[in-house]
């Protein structure tokens, strides 16, 4: 028993450890100061918080938060259970005596939701780097790697919907890589999960379906040649016809979800996921293509169905998965420059501004230095120091990182510019190549090469006045008296007379 209880911590202290050092960050900087400081993205997740707890319908549809706006509601819940504020509600919120306090609350108990997918990310970062390197202090050290990272750091500075979203996308990928590593029954329960994790990643961001070919096609490098091979099947007309079937079958079905261009998108999606699948099937000589893609249509139309269905109960029976339906729909949230790319123009103007956004993950990334600049510098690196011992796929595969970083940057880029919250899904590709080429090295060396990416990233992020210091500190201000946001269930008439007697931060 007491050999049970040793290994039993022995596995648990490293992810106490990552909690206790989270949290310890979290509570001892400014997470409970300047609520205004992001409050067009904090209190409307709070605020639909609110709605949910009231038995109403979320009012937010840009990209739906959907188990963000669930886990905020939930906090509310167990804060007003502990007696930390009577607000759960959208009606308690309307009569509280301050609605300043108020809505501070709300983007208080949103930022513990930070917190919780931050220390999700960084643990889920630990195990997997714990299977793979065999070693607690490594992976405690790609943990935090990741942690100071750009991309996860942010989102521990604000709330935002993105991490959740990447933490389905990683265990869709996850179950999409295990899936080809067994036989009989489970490879199919382990696809319709990814599937399922796949959707419901999108049910917080639709931007993942735009970006899923990139996650997938990187996916596909951990699948080896040959792995399995149980009695082959011989390839029959009937599998070809079952094939084209399902295919056929998938396409009319999205033709009832989406229209124009929304549809030739969804197109274009379940071809590539055919082929990708196609092409897997016959690189481990498992089974024919066409049964494969057959198996794969099913398992993608009852996921989508289970995950609409699921959600749309939780939410009063309304379903909210207009943007995953139809990703294209999303168009209509594009604003400011960017969205000229777009409707087009022939002026100069737009020519500047078209260039401008080209070079803008470039300006972004070399411009000034940060963890990106960082991991790149260190892949080239290793790559021409060791260009003798690189195998041709592991050059192919570096082409395709470097070249997914940019293209998904890119992406992203055409809501924002500048757009820190989506840098996790652009991030993602030079970290996990950093990692690969890690892998090679002796573990001394190993843990050297960490502990100075570490450092030399904490460096760039947390040198006073930069962006992520101001972040983790909330320094700075938002004017929310003049921009709001205000919404609909929001008593907006004692807000402004809140608003006319002192500002936000009073």
């Amino acid at each position: 028993m007491l050999l049970k209880t040793s290994f039993r911590l022995h596995q648990a202290w490293p992810y106490l450890f990552i909690i206790g050092i989270l949290s310890f960050l979290f509570y001892g900087t400014g997470y409970d100061r300047n609520w205004s400081f992001w409050a067009d993205q904090e209190l409307t997740l709070g605020y639909n918080g609110l709605l949910i707890n009231s038995g109403l319908n979320q009012e937010y549809i840009d990209h739906p938060g959907f188990f963000s706006i669930h886990l905020i509601a939930l906090l509310l819940k167990v804060g007003n259970l502990l007696g930390l504020s009577d607000i759960q509600t959208i009606a308690q919120f309307n009569q509280a005596p301050s609605m300043f306090d108020a809505m501070r609350y709300l983007v208080l108990s949103a930022r513990h939701a930070a917190l919780l997918s931050t220390i999700a990310l960084v643990c889920g970062a630990y195990f997997i780097s714990n299977k793979i390197f065999k070693s607690i202090s490594t992976a405690l050290l790609i943990a935090f790697l990741a942690f100071v990272s750009n991309g996860v750091f942010y989102h521990f500075t604000a709330t935002r919907t993105e991490p959740i979203a990447f933490l389905f996308l990683m265990l869709a990928l996850y179950y999409f890589i295990a899936s080809y590593q067994q036989i009989a029954l489970r490879p199919y329960c382990l696809l319709q999960i990814c599937l399922i994790c796949f959707f419901c990643a999108a049910l917080n961001k639709a931007q993942i379906l735009v970006l899923a070919p990139f996650y997938f096609c990187w996916a596909t490098y951990f699948i080896p040649s040959n792995k399995l091979t149980p009695k082959e099947r011989s390839i029959k007309y009937s599998d070809a016809l079952l094939a084209a079937l399902s295919y056929a079958s998938l396409i009319a079905f999205y033709s009832t979800q989406s229209v124009g261009l929304g549809f030739l998108f969804n197109i274009t999606l379940v071809s590539f996921f055919n082929l990708l699948i196609a092409g897997i099937a016959l690189k481990i000589v498992r089974s024919n293509p066409y049964l494969a893609i057959a198996v794969f249509n099913v398992c993608y139309v009852i996921a989508f169905l289970v995950v609409e269905f699921v959600s749309s109960q939780i939410n009063l029976g309304i379903s909210i998965f207009g943007n995953i339906a139809d990703p294209l729909s999303m168009a209509r949230f594009l604003k400011g420059p960017e969205s000229a790319l777009i409707t087009s123009s022939s002026s100069s103007k737009g020519l500047q501004s078209f260039l401008t956004f080209i070079v803008s993950p470039l300006v972004e990334t070399f411009g000034k230095f940060s963890s990106p600049t960082l991991l790149i510098a260190f892949c080239v690196g290793y790559l021409i120091y060791y260009r003798k011992t690189i195998a041709l796929k592991e050059w192919w595969f570096a082409g395709f990182t470097f070249a997914s970083f940019y293209i998904v940057n890119l992406v992203n880029k055409i809501r924002y510019l500048d757009n820190p919250h989506y840098r996790i899904f652009s991030e993602f590709f030079l970290f996990t190549f950093a990692l690969l080429l890690i892998y090679k090295m002796p573990q001394r060396v190993q843990k050297r090469t960490l502990g100075i990416l570490i450092f030399l990233t904490l460096l760039a992020n947390l040198v006073p006045y930069t962006h992520y210091y101001n972040w983790l500190i909330r320094k700075g201000d938002y004017p929310y008296c003049r921009q709001g946001p205000f919404y609909e269930q929001m008593n907006v008439k004692k807000i402004m007379l809140e608003c006319a007697k002192s500002s936000p931060q009073k």
